[in-house]
């Protein structure tokens, strides 16, 4: 078994993988923490002294490496298999070294390793309280992972990697089929005892895991879950539930999930649910037509020729700086024209000033934030709607809306402001600089004021609800549960038996007709379920519909496109908590719960072999990115060349392809272009704004 916490590994530079020789350090189990600088007082000098300069070196270069550390299949068994090994961390889940998947900022499950330990006693604690003398608390344990700091313990779990060699792809099987059960069971309604916010989605979870587990068809995978001891079979659960414990926090923890946040806009809504277009589109439109006309304006209020096609008046005007060719002209004094004066080019200057040191860095900003990549509520929401996105998964709705949110927040803001700059130099009176400056902001900002209106989702039900949804979506791959061929291909079951599993017409665990059917269907549903059932039944036959909406999940919209399409077509498919409701096949999902095989021996036995498969760029570990690491930054900035030499794009309709979603392949060409256009817009218009603090004072 295992013996040692150190992690072995490879280093990755220029990437190119290079074995990496533990350190003697590591080898011997040698313990100096020379880099910690909390509990100084437990330290002893003496061992300090005695520590050699190559040791604090070696022990340096583990926690701050030149290079991104590569895993080895050893060590992700080894965080999956064995217990904390560390006495001065007695009670942390995870060792030094160890390999982990972090939950950033982002929402994203990123592969890296534990570099230091942090204990702490809790906040409430008092060390000068007589009752607590001779005493130890109950200590909180923080991580330093990667590139991430102060991570809890709960942003922390054991990797997919390892946990998948030891029990094989069925788990993961089973977690779709459970976030599916979960959507049909919670509800859009307050104050009822199923509504998802008063549901313990955890404990829901679990309650169909033990189900599940002790199914006799399950009896192979119950035996290897015995056989791995308590400290895999905890690992496995935590890291399976992790969906549900998203579900909890979005419901339960407002600090990190502030949907107060002032970035959340209209376009976020429809981004999310994919409904409620109404208001977004409106906004839309005004964002578009108001630049326009205060750009019409500023140009067509000049006194040479205004016959002359909009565009070709504007270059003109850019185009000449001299004042004699000028094209707007200046007015008399008397008329308070100040173009070609002292006042106008100072004020003017002023605006692009305030753009160069006040808008860049704000876009900037922006621009991260939408990424998905910052430490915000919007961001992570963006994150996941990203991660759909390249699943290939989301509506039509949900990509309008994403787009919209995508453009409206990041190049569309550099637009509104360059072209503020072109209207500046087409009005020659100093109260209409300011003005104008002030209506782009006002046009700016329509999308988020719209959204803080009091009869906007104001207690923020809807976006909870619709980010609940989403952490479903992202977590189901849609298009692999439509495909058989692409589901056996995920999930590493045999092909012929999927098909044959799903009625063999090639619809997978997608069926509209038997959904329904199986929806109404008592033998799929626990003791519970079936009792509202039949009282729900009953409540129809009497006519009672206090009893009705109390034993029937009742159909609630964001938006009134989902009421439509309800009236003409009768789907309730846009409805919350009912937009997968035609995966809902539950004979199907029967028939492959149990159909994945467990793996063959006992692969953490393996050692030597282990340890020399590691994560490398052609076939990298799951989570792991081998280049960024867990470096958000790097990750950023590699997502930004990926869109410029248009790889993402490639990436994102190769995979829909794959999975035969032709029209979403289509729209991630069509997009594809979109955002190419979008991030270079982006990146050049700082360099706008600089040329624009030379040519004002020139031309102006």
């Amino acid at each position: 078994m295992f013996r040692s916490s150190s992690a072995t590994g490879a280093a990755v530079a220029d990437n190119s993988v290079e074995m990496r020789e533990p350190s003697k350090a590591e080898s011997e189990n040698i313990d100096i923490d020379v880099t910690s600088r909390r509990g100084a007082s437990e330290i002893n000098l003496e061992t300090v002294i005695a520590v050699s300069e190559e040791d604090i070196a070696k022990q340096l270069d583990r926690e701050f490496p030149d290079a991104n550390m590569v895993p080895s299949v050893y060590d992700v068994l080894k965080t999956c298999m064995t217990a904390a090994q560390e006495e001065k961390f007695a009670g942390a889940g995870y060792s030094v070294g160890d390999w982990v998947e972090v939950q950033g900022p982002d929402s994203q499950w990123t592969l890296t390793y534990v570099k230091r330990i942090i204990k702490q006693a809790p906040d409430e604690w008092d060390w000068n309280d007589p009752d607590n003398e001779g005493q130890e608390p109950e200590y909180n344990f923080y991580y330093n992972c990667g590139e991430y700091q102060m991570l809890e313990e709960e942003r922390l779990r054991s990797p997919q990697e390892g946990l998948r060699r030891i029990f094989g792809m069925r788990p993961w099987i089973w977690r779709s089929y459970a976030l599916l059960r979960y959507e049909n069971f919670v509800r859009f309604q307050k104050n009822h005892e199923n509504d998802f916010n008063e549901v313990d989605a955890q404990q829901y979870a679990r309650n169909l895991w033990v189900e599940w587990l002790k199914d006799p068809r399950n009896g192979d995978f119950a035996k290897r879950y015995e056989e791995v001891g308590e400290i895999a079979q905890r690992e496995m659960l935590e890291h399976i539930l992790s969906p549900f414990m998203d579900i909890d926090e979005v419901t339960e923890n407002e600090k990190i999930w502030n949907f107060e946040d002032e970035n959340i806009s209209t376009y976020t809504y429809f981004a999310v649910c994919g409904t409620g277009s109404t208001i977004p589109l409106v906004c839309f439109i005004m964002q578009l037509i108001i630049p326009i006309l205060l750009l019409s304006l500023a140009v067509g209020d000049r006194a040479d020729d205004t016959t002359a096609p909009l565009t070709e008046q504007i270059l003109s005007s850019l185009g000449s700086c001299n004042p004699g060719e000028w094209s707007i002209g200046p007015k008399d004094d008397e008329d308070g024209g100040a173009y070609n004066s002292q006042d106008g080019k100072i004020m003017a200057f002023l605006v692009v000033a305030f753009y160069f040191f006040k808008v860049v860095p704000d876009t900037a900003v922006s621009f991260y934030n939408t990424a998905g990549t910052a430490d915000t509520t919007y961001s992570r929401i963006m994150s996941m709607r990203r991660m759909v996105w390249e699943q290939g998964d989301d509506s039509l709705g949900q990509v309008l809306g994403y787009k919209f949110d995508l453009y409206m927040n990041t190049a569309f803001e550099c637009f509104l402001y360059a072209l503020n700059l072109v209207i500046i130099y087409n009005t020659n009176d100093i109260l209409d600089v300011i003005l104008n400056a002030l209506a782009i902001e006002f046009v700016h900002q329509l999308d988020e004021d719209f959204r803080g209106s009091d009869w906007w989702d104001s207690d923020y039900r809807h976006i909870q609800a619709g980010v609940c949804e989403l952490i479903i979506q992202k977590c189901l791959d849609l298009n692999v549960l439509k495909n058989p061929q692409a589901f056996a291909h995920h999930y590493h079951v045999d092909k012929d038996k999927v098909v044959a599993a799903c009625g063999g017409n090639g619809q997978g665990l997608f069926n509209r007709r038997l959904a329904l059917e199986d929806q109404e269907d008592v033998k799929y549903m626990n003791g519970q379920e079936a009792m509202d059932h039949r009282c729900a039944s009953t409540a129809k036959r009497l006519g009672k519909t206090f009893a009705i909406e109390e034993y029937e999940k009742k159909n609630s919209y964001f938006g009134f496109e989902g009421k439509i399409m309800e009236f003409f077509t009768g789907r309730t498919t846009l409805g919350i908590f009912n937009k997968l409701e035609d995966y809902r096949v539950w004979s199907r999902w029967e028939k492959v719960l149990f159909m994945a095989e467990v793996p063959k021996g006992k692969p953490w036995e393996n050692e030597e072999e282990n340890k020399k498969v590691v994560s490398t760029l052609h076939e990298p570990f799951k989570n792991h990115n081998v280049i960024a690491g867990s470096n958000s930054s790097k990750a950023f900035l590699l997502q930004i060349l990926e869109t410029l030499i248009l790889y993402q794009t490639y990436r994102n309709v190769k995979r829909c392809w794959r999975n035969k979603n032709y029209f979403a392949a289509a729209s991630r060409v069509f997009f594809g272009v979109f955002d190419w256009f979008a991030v270079a817009f982006q990146l050049a218009f700082p360099f706008v704004v600089m040329g624009s603090m030379v040519y004002v004072p020139m031309c102006y």
